[in-house]
Parts: C-alpha cells; structure tokens; sequence
C-alpha cells in the first residue's frame, strides 16, 4: 500500500518492481514452451472470471502489484505457448514487447510532432521501409493505426474523399450519388463494417463471388460492377484480399488492378494478415500487382512479431491518404510551407489523436535484429502451414485449401458440422493446444494459424494426434437412441 503518491515514482521503486515483473514473465514463458504445458486457454466463463476479477477497489488499495499480476497471467490465454495455434495474433518478440515497455513509460502522444518527436521520425521511417517493400512509388506515405480494422476505415475515408466524384467531406453523403464498394464473400467483416460506417449502408457493399480456392473472382467482380451501374449506383472501390481471414487467400491483385483501372475505382488490398509475404523471396510473387494498389493495410502484429496493436496504413499517393481528414485544428497544427505532406503531425492523418508511440517497437526490432530475422520467419510459419496440410491429408482429414500463407483449415470427412464443434472444443478444453474454428457455406473447418517461432513438426504431430483420437471417441460412443412417447 502506497498512501505516499511520491513514493511511487521513485526510482528505486520502480527499479524494484520493473525487476519483480520482469522475473515474473521469466518464469511464466520458460514454463509455457514445455510442450506438456496447459492450458493455453485457461477455463472460466466470462461470468466466473468477473467473480475472480471483482470491481472492488478499496480507498488504499491491496498492495500487492506483482501478486495481482500473477493472477492476470495465470488467467489469460498463452501466445508465448508454441502450441496457440489460435487467431492471427503474433507470439510478440521480447524485444519488442519491452520497446512497449518502453512507450507506455514515455507516454509521448504524437498528433504533432513536438509531442512525438523520436516516434514520429521512426514512423517515417518504418512506413517509408515498408513502401518500398510493397513497390510503391516515392510519392507514397501513411500511417501506423490501431488495427487492421481501422486501417480499412482509414483507407476507405481516402477513397471516398478521392473517388467520389465530389467532396463528401464537406458536403456530405446526401449532396451526391449512392457509392457502392466491392468486397469478396470471403473478406474480413471490418471491411463491410467500415463501408457502413462511411456512410454507405447494406446496399453499398456488394460481395463478390469466390472460387474453390476462396479467391475473389474477377469474372464476378466485372459483373458486379455492370450491375451496379445499372442500378445507378456509383461504383467507388475494390477491396481485395491478401492472406484473407477465413483461409489465407489471396486474390488476383494483378488482374483486379487491371479492372480498377479501366472502371476508374480505387484498389484498397486488404494485407492485414498475408502482406508481410513480401518480405520473403519465395512466397512474394502471391502478392503480385500490390505495387499497383492505392491503398493497403498491412498488421506487423501477425506475421512480423510486433506487439499488438501495430498497423501500417499506406498509400500511393500520400496526399490523398491526407485529404481524408482534411480539417483545421489550429490549437494543434502549426502550418509549415517546408512541410509540404504535413508528415510530421501524424493527428493530421488519421482518426487518432493520442496514439501511443508504435512505431518504437519495429523500428528498433528492425535495426536491432535485421530485416533477415523477419524474412526466415515468414517462410518457416509458411513452411509449417504447408507441412500440417500434408499431415492432415495423410491422415485422411480433408483440407479446405492448399495454405498459401501460414493459415489452414481441415476437417475430418464426413462428419457433420456439430461435431466438427464438438472436437475444437475437446481440444480445447483439454488445454495443451488452442485452435479456432471458421464457418463456411459447407460447414464448419478447423483452423490453425501458425506463428509461433518455436512450434515444431512434432507439436503439428501432436495437434493432428488430438484430432484423429477425437474422431476415433466419437465414432466409438454409440448415438443417443432418441426419447420415447410420454405414457
């Protein structure tokens, strides 16, 4: 108990405890890389962990700091565990994890540059890197975000405000024509979502159909595009896939930049989970056409080890990603005529005012470890993707698609859509391993996302193991006979 606030900030204190944390985490991560380790998930109902996290907050509070941590970590769900093989979010590298560390202790906000000055300067840096990565022109810039999410809404404001064919920014939606945007059925639902929150409502985004291989179909987008026109709906973009969520596919960016170029339609390529391919020579070419784009989002927390939340939102044209938020705010924004894209009061470009330095945590990764650290582990989370499908098929499982990048989904043959539920969740609930699952027209898949630097081909053995022995128990437990007649 601290009733001295200035007791808290002294150094040796802090030194202490920054000790005791860091110990504790130590201790927590050589304990979850034990492939016997469980849960990973650990169990409780949303209710009972409100029960062992009570909003009780006495006038002197408890104390105890390192303890009530303990219990924080013991109840939530292990990404250092090389057997999470859950949802797309990074095992985050130490490193980087402490740079944020790092960030929280500074606290510099960075919607203008004296606020933010180190951070926005690796901003620049960061995003210039990645520019270059995707093959953008030199005109290029952005943003870093807090999440994928709201990088989609980021770049779909700029393709209003560039597209439109009149300025909705200050005029607003209802001085214009209905817009429409073109999504693949298979595209994250942030993408819909965002174009609702713009302004476009249900009927301003229109799904395109897939193939058996989940890719957006450029057949079906030119038809899409024609029927719009003839409903006198305005088309204003194209949003396609790259790693999409529910099996990793990616679309034909070369061929659906051809088509945006003819109709005059902005290319937002969704790059949230599979843009960091680009960093590998062998796996790069699924990307190609990216260099084309207007806009892409592209998550450092998937594939590239960052803590999240750690979005780059970029663009081709820099000025058109600014011209989505162009207002004044002369309490913040000091106007400089050698400033020309106002890159350095990053408020400027994006929904966040206050946004937390995450641009300290890649920057340093990147010229602390070398951009070869993220090109090896690239293609090994897709090597072993590629090696759990082979797996899987050998043991007679069926794989929904061949992994492109480091997703897969499989099921077992034959077995309806309830039970395929039933198998995540003994998994699941047995604790050694963490999958998810997706629905799909034809029912429900396992799926597996491979991330973690040190999961190995005997816990892909393994995970296949839990499966297959699910099956056999199933089979073996003969069905419920069902209820006779009330007497």
């Amino acid at each position: 108990m601290h009733g001295n606030l200035a007791a808290l900030f002294e150094p040796r204190h802090f030194d202490e405890l920054g000790k005791a944390v860091v110990s504790l985490l130590v201790a927590d991560m050589g304990r979850v890389q034990d492939p016997a380790f469980a849960p990973v998930m650990p169990p409780g109902s949303p209710a009972a962990l409100c029960e062992r996290f009570p909003a009780e907050f006495s006038p002197t509070g408890e104390g105890e700091i390192v303890g009530l941590l303990r219990t924080a970590i013991e109840q939530s769900t292990r990404l250092h565990a090389p057997r999470f093989l859950g949802h797309q979010v990074a095992t985050p590298l130490p490193a980087a994890a402490l740079c944020d560390l790092v960030s929280s202790f500074l606290n510099n906000g960075m919607a203008v540059f004296e606020m933010g000055p180190a951070s926005s300067a690796m901003e620049r840096a960061v995003l210039s890197w990645l520019a270059q990565k995707a093959g953008l022109p030199s005109r290029s810039g952005g943003i870093l975000t807090s999440g994928g999410s709201l990088g989609n809404l980021t770049a779909l404001l700029a393709a209003r405000q560039s597209h439109a064919g009149f300025d909705v920014w200050r005029r607003g939606l209802a001085r214009g024509p209905a817009l429409c945007v073109f999504v693949a059925e298979t595209a994250h639902y942030s993408v819909a979502r965002a174009a609702r929150i713009i302004g476009l409502g249900d009927d301003g985004v229109i799904g395109v159909a897939v193939d058996e291989k989940l890719k957006m179909r450029t057949d079906a987008l030119v038809e899409a595009i024609a029927d719009a026109r003839k409903r006198k709906r305005t088309p204003l973009a194209v949003v396609a896939s790259a790693g999409s969520t529910a099996g990793g596919a990616f679309d034909p960016i070369h061929e659906v930049a051809d088509i945006c170029e003819k109709e005059n339609l902005w290319l937002h390529v969704d790059g949230a989970h599979g843009a960091s391919l680009l960093l590998s020579e062998k796996h790069q070419g699924k990307l190609t056409g990216i260099e084309r784009a207007d806009s892409i989002v592209w998550d450092m927390h998937k594939m590239m080890m960052m803590p999240a939340l750690c979005t780059a939102v970029l663009f081709k044209d820099a000025k058109k990603g600014a011209a989505a938020f162009a207002q004044e705010a002369g309490y913040l924004f000091a106007t400089s005529g050698d400033d020309d894209d106002a890159w350095s009061d990053i408020g400027k470009r994006t929904l966040e005012c206050t946004k937390r330095m995450m641009s300290l945590a890649p920057y340093i990764s990147l010229r602390a470890f070398g951009t070869d650290l993220f090109r090896v582990h690239v293609d090994k989370c897709c090597d072993l993707a590629t090696s759990l499908a082979a797996k899987a098929r050998a043991r007679r499982l069926e794989v929904m698609t061949e992994p492109e990048c480091n997703i897969v989904c499989f099921r077992p043959r034959g077995m309806p859509s309830g039970s395929v539920a039933g198998i995540r969740k003994k998994i699941v609930d047995d604790g050694r391993f963490y999958i998810v699952q997706v629905r799909r027209p034809d029912g429900i898949w396992l799926r597996c996302t491979l991330s973690h630097p040190l999961t190995t081909d005997a816990d892909l053995d393994a995970i296949i193991d839990a499966v297959v022995s699910s099956v056999e128990d199933m089979r073996r437990v003969p069905p419920r006979a069902a209820p006779g007649p009330k007497s």
